[in-house]
């Protein structure tokens, strides 16, 4: 998500010119627009190679300095003009960048090198633009709207580099810090689908059936099918509200979506515990929380201990002192919590239940939010206190 190459492209149009065209027509061109250097592109845009003034210049200097007659100076002058730009522009040992080249390898680059301008290249070398030294002092960072979320571990690679304008979200508020004050809505409740629509509506913006059946389709999965202890008022009217609209029936549909995006036998366990995987810092402590949604428990009973090995081998790669992974059957109303890492012990002391072959069972238990996250942090708050 970090700045690239592509990002500090001028907005305005670059002058560019063909192989085959003269001098005079390019020093014309030059003249007319006051630029310095001219890309060279083929007919389909890809970039062969640059022209400066400096070079054609350096050119004039080397042929009527060389020693000739002076008489022999028109001719020489005319032989030059005449020639095409393909013949003087340089395409051998020229930095340029790829469009999703980093800030950081592109400074490099620049510290390295003492050009004007440098190329930037798309895919099959498509000439894009050209970038300077002013582009990267001038930099402006990526804007971004954070949907869903507010902590730097659940956002994307790079958020640091951005700037967040806005936040749209349920969760607790984390630890990430603006450059200047922003629209923050975070609200209670089960789904950030149910704030999504609201906004829709309040602003009177159309809402089609597609966006909709969408919207309806998060809130169902998100407060599974309105059993989860998250679920507001506000959730069931936003849904009903988006019933009408996408012609749906909302319980169906969640069950619909919830039945037709499980497919568990198509998955390996490390895919089934990063699909919905959230990670948190507290007190110097790194925990992950993983959840699988399902209707029965039954369905992944025989996988336990597949899945407990993939999240103790994901403990170790990404340095987690525990995690764990809540397999929640809708239907049943509870929850399996299978434990992992070298501090797991800890979930037992938290919930003050022990594990069977790293397997809690908690009655009752649907939401991470609301009544796994809380529980976890606040007894490791308590263990540091002690």
């Amino acid at each position: 998500m970090g700045t690239i190459a592509e990002d500090l492209l001028d907005s305005k149009p670059i002058t560019t010119t063909r192989a085959d065209v003269d001098l005079t027509t390019l020093g014309k061109l030059m003249r007319e627009q006051n630029i310095k250097t001219v890309p060279v592109v083929d007919e389909d845009a890809k970039f062969l190679g640059l022209v400066t003034i400096g070079d054609m210049a350096l050119l004039f200097l080397e042929q009527l300095g060389s020693g000739i007659d002076i008489a022999e100076t028109p001719a020489v002058l005319s032989r030059l003009l005449a020639l095409r730009v393909g013949e003087v522009m340089k395409s051998q040992d020229l930095v340029l960048f790829e469009h999703d080249d980093t800030i950081e390898e592109i400074k490099r680059s620049m510290l390295s090198t003492r050009f004007r301008n440098y190329p930037v290249v798309g895919e099959q070398h498509r000439f894009l633009g050209m970038i300077s030294r002013y582009n990267l002092l001038a930099m402006r960072r990526k804007q971004l709207i954070l949907v869903d979320h507010n902590e730097s571990k659940q956002a994307i690679d790079g958020i640091e580099e951005a700037e967040i304008v806005e936040i749209i979200d349920h969760h607790r508020v984390g630890d990430l810090q603006t450059l200047s004050p922003i629209y923050f809505y975070n609200q209670p409740v089960g789904s950030t689908c149910t704030l999504v629509a609201e906004h829709f509506f309040n602003s009177r913006v159309p809402c089609d059936k597609s966006y909709a059946s969408l919207m309806l389709a998060g809130i169902m999965t998100d407060t599974m099918l309105f059993k989860s202890p998250t679920t507001t008022e506000k959730d069931r009217k936003i849904a009903r509200q988006l019933e009408q609209i996408a012609g749906l029936n909302g319980l169906q549909w969640g069950k619909t979506i919830l039945e037709k995006g499980r497919h568990f036998d198509e998955q390996d366990e490390l895919s089934m515990i990063t699909s919905d995987l959230k990670e948190y810092q507290q007190d110097h402590l790194l925990f992950a929380i993983a959840q699988i949604e399902t209707l029965e428990l039954h369905q992944l009973h025989h996988r336990q201990q597949e899945l407990r090995r993939a999240m103790e081998a994901l403990c170790q790669s990404r340095g987690y002192d525990f995690m764990c992974l809540m397999v929640t059957a809708i239907l049943e109303e509870c929850t399996e919590l299978l434990i992992a890492g070298p501090q797991a012990i800890l979930l037992e002391a938290a919930f003050q239940s022990q594990a069977q072959q790293g397997v809690m069972a908690l009655d009752g238990v649907m939401s991470r939010k609301k009544q796994v996250v809380p529980v976890i942090i606040q007894h490791i708050r308590q263990k540091q206190i002690v």
